[in-house]
Parts: C-alpha cells; sequence; structure tokens
C-alpha cells in the first residue's frame, strides 16, 4: 500500500484508553512487564503515540502562521518590541511528556515475546517519534537536553543537566531517523510507514542543512560550528531520503489534467489521497471526528487572527504561460480581476478570487466574493475550505489535513541539489516541472533570475535556482507543515522578511467608491473619515479609526508590528527554567 493511515475505529475505541495509559501518573503505576507481553499491546501504545503527537488541523495550518506572507491583526509575542525571557514559556514538565512517553516505550518493548524483528519495527517507530520531538525542539532553542531515558525524580544529575550542544543533539535526530527508515516495515496495521520515515528524514535534513550553510555560527552560543562540513552531509542526507521515496514509484501528485482543481481537490477529502499525502491528520463525520478550519477562515470573530495573503506574495504566482507577472511595467496598478487572470491556477485554489462559489443553506451556489471583514488586504484565504455557508458557522469540517505531501519531497530534493550546485535541467523536469505543470502553468526552467525575487530576497540570493525553487515552496505549501514559511525563514537566516510590507490590493485613490473584488459593483471606500450617508452596499474604512492601516501608493498596507533581531533566530531559554535549573544557560543574545 502506498500510505498507511491510522485506523479510525480503533482510534475511537482506544483513545481513552491510549491517553490514561500514556500519562504519567498511570505508567508509574502499571506493571510494564504484564502490559508489554505481546505485539498487539506493543501496537495499542505505538497507536497512543500517534494519537498524541500527530499534530491537528490548526496546528498545521494556522498553529505558527507567522510568516512575511500573510497579514493579521495580531502580532506573536517574540516578535513583539521588548520581548524577555521572562515572557517565555514551554519549558515545563508538559512539554517533555511526549519525550518521556516515547523512552518509556523504548526501555520495556523488550519485554513483550516477540521475534527481534517486530520489537525492531516498533523500535523504529519510537525513535521516528523522539527525532520529531527534538526537531521541533532544537528549532524553537536550539541546544537543548538530551535525554535517551526516562529520568527517575531522585536523578539530580539528569534532572539539572546542562543542555547539550545542537550539533550533538541533531547528530543523534539523525541516528533516530535512520533506525526508523531501516526498521520500520510497511504493513496494513501499523501507524507509521517507511515512506512517512523517509520524509521526515527528507524535511529534518533540509532544515538543518542550510541552516549550517546560511547561518555561520551556532545561534544559541554565538561560537561557529565544530563540523565545517555538516550542511553538506545534512543535504546528502536529505537527497538519499527524498530518492528513495521518488525512485520508489509509490507516490505522485494528484494530476487528472484539470488544473483549476486538482490541486485543491487534495486539501478537500475525507479520505487523504493516497498516490500524494504521506502523512496525514485524518477527520471522519461518521466518527464525529471534526475540525473547524473554514469557520476560523471567514470568521471575524474571537477564531480569527483574520490571516491575509499579501499583494507581495500574490505578486509571485506566475503566468500561465510561465512569465513572470512582475516583468509587465504596470503590475503593481492592476487591480483584483486583473490580478486573476491567466495566472498560475493554484492562486485561485489558495485565494478566493473572482468567479469562487460556495453553497447556501439551500445547496445553491453562490457567487462570493472577499469579506473585508475577514481579510485585511482584499484576498481571503479559502485553500482548506468545505464550499458551504454550514462548515462556516460549525466545527463539523471532516477534510483532512497534510502533514506531509509527495510536493514537499519534490521540493526538498530540488533545494538540497541547488543548495550543493547540483541543480540541472535534468533535476528540475523531475521536481519542479511537475509541480508547475499540475498548475497549469508552463514547466520550462528558468533562463534568468527573478530581479522581484532579488529584490524581495534583499539581494541576499541571486541563484536563478534557488530563487525558483523559493517561489514554489511559498506558493505550493502555502499554510502547511505547522509552519513551514517560518521554518524556511529561520533556515535561511531570512528573519529580517517577516519586518515586510504587507500590501493590500490595488485600490487606486481615497475617498472614491472603488470595485474592489471585480465584480462591476463599487463594494470599498477607503476615507480619512466615513460620510453621514453612508452606502449600504459600501464597506468604509476609516483611516482616522483604525490602527491597523495606512495608505499609500494607492493602497492599503496593513500596520506590521514586527520587530527583528538576530538573537530571534532560537527562543530565549524562560527565566523561569534557569531559575530552577542554574546550570541552563541563556541564548545568546538574551541574557
Amino acid at each position: 500500500m502506498k500510505k498507511i493511515y491510522i485506523c479510525l475505529a480503533l482510534t475511537a475505541l482506544s483513545f481513552c484508553a491510549c491517553d490514561d495509559f500514556l500519562d504519567r501518573k498511570p505508567i508509574a503505576k502499571m506493571d510494564s512487564e504484564k502490559f508489554f507481553a505481546n505485539e498487539e499491546q506493543l501496537q495499542l501504545y505505538a497507536n497512543g503515540l500517534y494519537i498524541n503527537m500527530t499534530p491537528d488541523a490548526e496546528e498545521l495550518t494556522t498553529g505558527k502562521s507567522t510568516c512575511d506572507y500573510l497579514a493579521r491583526n495580531t502580532t506573536d509575542a517574540l516578535l513583539q518590541k521588548n520581548f524577555t525571557a521572562n515572557q517565555m514559556s514551554g519549558w515545563t514538565i508538559g512539554a517533555w511528556k511526549d519525550l518521556f512517553r516515547v523512552n518509556y516505550f523504548l526501555e520495556h518493548m523488550d519485554r513483550a515475546n516477540c521475534p527481534s524483528e517486530v520489537i525492531n519495527h516498533y523500535r523504529g517507530i519510537a525513535r521516528f517519534w523522539r527525532a520529531y520531538f527534538y526537531f521541533d525542539k532544537v528549532k524553537t532553542y536550539g541546544d537543548v537536553p538530551w535525554y535517551n531515558h526516562t529520568i527517575d525524580s531522585k536523578d539530580m544529575v539528569a534532572l539539572y543537566k546542562q543542555r547539550d550542544d545542537r550539533e550533538a543533539v541533531m547528530d543523534s535526530v539523525l541516528k533516530d531517523i535512520n533506525y526508523a527508515c531501516d526498521h520500520i516495515r510497511n504493513r496494513s496495521e501499523t501507524t507509521i510507514t517507511p515512506w512517512m520515515a523517509l520524509a521526515l528524514k527528507s524535511r529534518i535534513c533540509l532544515f538543518e542543512g542550510t541552516y549550517r550553510k546560511y547561518h555561520a555560527v551556532n545561534p544559541s552560543t554565538g561560537q561557529p560550528w565544530k563540523e565545517q562540513n555538516a550542511s553538506e552531509r545534512f543535504l546528502k542526507a536529505c537527497i538519499d531520503a527524498s530518492e528513495k521515496i521518488i525512485n520508489s514509484e509509490q507516490f505522485n501528485l494528484y494530476n487528472t489534467k484539470n488544473p483549476e482543481t486538482d490541486y485543491r481537490y487534495v486539501f478537500q477529502q475525507e479520505k487523504p489521497v493516497a498516490e500524494e499525502v504521506i502523512w496525514a491528520k485524518e477527520y471522519s463525520a461518521s466518527l464525529s471526528s471534526f475540525h473547524n478550519l473554514t469557520q476560523v477562515f471567514v470568521s471575524s470573530g474571537n477564531l480569527s487572527n483574520r490571516w491575509s495573503p499579501t499583494q507581495e506574495f500574490v505578486n509571485t504566482y506566475l503566468n500561465r504561460d510561465g512569465s513572470r507577472f512582475t516583468d509587465d511595467p504596470d503590475y503593481s496598478t492592476k487591480g483584483f480581476a486583473q490580478n486573476a487572470a491567466n495566472r498560475d491556477c493554484r492562486l485561485a485554489q489558495e485565494i478566493m478570487m473572482p468567479g469562487y462559489t460556495k453553497s447556501n443553506n439551500n445547496g445553491k451556489a453562490v457567487a462570493t466574493n472577499p469579506n473585508w471583514s475577514v481579510t485585511m488586504t482584499g484576498y481571503q484565504i479559502i485553500k482548506y475550505n468545505m464550499d458551504g455557508t454550514y462548515y462556516e458557522v460549525t466545527n463539523h469540517c471532516s477534510n483532512s489535513v497534510p502533514v506531509i505531501r509527495y510536493a514537499e519531497i519534490l521540493l526538498n530534493e530540488a533545494e538540497a541539489k541547488a543548495e550543493l550546485g547540483l541543480m540541472t535541467n535534468k533535476v528540475w523536469d523531475q521536481t519542479i516541472r511537475p509541480i508547475r505543470v499540475r498548475a497549469g502553468v508552463k514547466g520550462s526552467a528558468p533562463v534568468t533570475a527573478d530581479p522581484y525575487l532579488i529584490a524581495y530576497y534583499n539581494n541576499t540570493v541571486t541563484d536563478k535556482w534557488i530563487l525558483e525553487i523559493r517561489r514554489e515552496r511559498a506558493i505550493e505549501l502555502f499554510l502547511e507543515g505547522g509552519g513551514l514559511r517560518y521554518d524556511d525563514l529561520m533556515r535561511w537566516r531570512a528573519g529580517d522578511l517577516l519586518t515586510k510590507d504587507l500590501g493590500s490590493i490595488y485600490i487606486g485613490s481615497k475617498n472614491l467608491a472603488v470595485d474592489s473584488d471585480g465584480d462591476g459593483k463599487p463594494d470599498l471606500m477607503v476615507v480619512d473619515k466615513v460620510p453621514g450617508n453612508k452606502d449600504k452596499d459600501i464597506t468604509y474604512i476609516d483611516l482616522s479609526k483604525t490602527r491597523f492601516y495606512t495608505f499609500r501608493d494607492g493602497r492599503l498596507y496593513v500596520a506590521n508590528n514586527n520587530v527583528w533581531e538576530n538573537k530571534k533566530y532560537v527562543h530565549p531559554i524562560p527565566t523561569a527554567a534557569i531559575v530552577k535549573n542554574n546550570n541552563l544557560k541563556q541564548n545568546y543574545g538574551w541574557e
């Protein structure tokens, strides 16, 4: 089988038992020798890890949505001015409980009466989750204490140890994920497959390989890396994992030759699209397993941060003939409808564009335009939406959400090779071209570097291959993977992009009613003061009464209150944690 998902029926039956079992107190009381007696019980525990550690729909999409191409009405605490370690959290017992569960499994699984290959399979699953856990911790804090065993409450040395060097921790992560790749069996009754392990390895190694390349020093210490060729080593490991997936021919891009719908189809199905989705968070209406992403993306209330794609991001979508939208000298003054014409088909599948419809309460399809009480830029997200009014007021969405897709593997392969100077037209045709062709875009390799992207990345990158791969990652993986774009900015040492302009659609003039959505009827007016005789069909944005906007060059700009400092490539260790354990040293710059 191409992809094995957790059986939702088993999940529904065993969730409570697994959740209780994996809690620390029940573990301390139970007789592990009796419980870990056979493979069935090993599988039950492994399923519990899957349930507890697989991120949910919101975590995968909006949980870490801070990035350069989304405006919103809040600012992450880390990016606020004068943020300090006193405000940081995330180092409590609760933040480490998943590691305890994994290490407990590793310490007790040998008691099962099973052949060695069965034990090694479950050991591979446990080490998969430990790699997953520590990858997240390293991305957040850099240097972290490495524990490969459970800690007794009386073990003061372990409880109060120093942080381990990031390089050593990531080498241990690589050993764990390599073991998982080599020992997890591809069988129908398991929740983790070797393909998932290889996909996670691909993601981890691309991150660390490029991080070591673009960061001259370990940001936790401010000191140069000890191993100078680690970037190349990790990038080659990324290529190795990616090519094993690609060459297996177990996966492909979902492509029925319908570029206007194929991309979004992948994100609207209850049963994950097996040919493309390697790992998914699965939901089911029949088992009352739901999320509320549609409600989140159409809400102007407490559920929403009004996530709004920016004009700067929309500018990066190519024309369908493969030409660059920003090569047109008039691109910056094109309105909403003109922005949509003859563009990469993913644009209208990720963002509400002219022609979008949804079903009303009577089941009738009705034309729907962006709602300025939801969007702050005139661009509204639809990528994960179920297109119906019913879903906008309930948490009854059951479409599954990908954790890792085959498209990401192609992008990882391309980027790792480009960073190593190994990119060729042949590699392009095997990786980037099929992604563009699925989206209705001519897939020709770039001839020159895009000046718009060069300027956007502040002249830090001029390589045509790398720029085009970054374009594709931003578009293809939009709002995926629990903050992939933010992670990309961190590994590329491009955190300063978080302070970029957050522009709206082109409006033209203030104090004049305009047709912002291209339906032929005036619907928006940006004013210095709302007139007394308001038109009920017009949305007014009163610049005198909002802290969110300024108006210049014919468009609104959402206030960007992000403050970037290079020390923010890693979060500070919470002051409360250092007070309890003075062996923990603060990250460089956060002292």
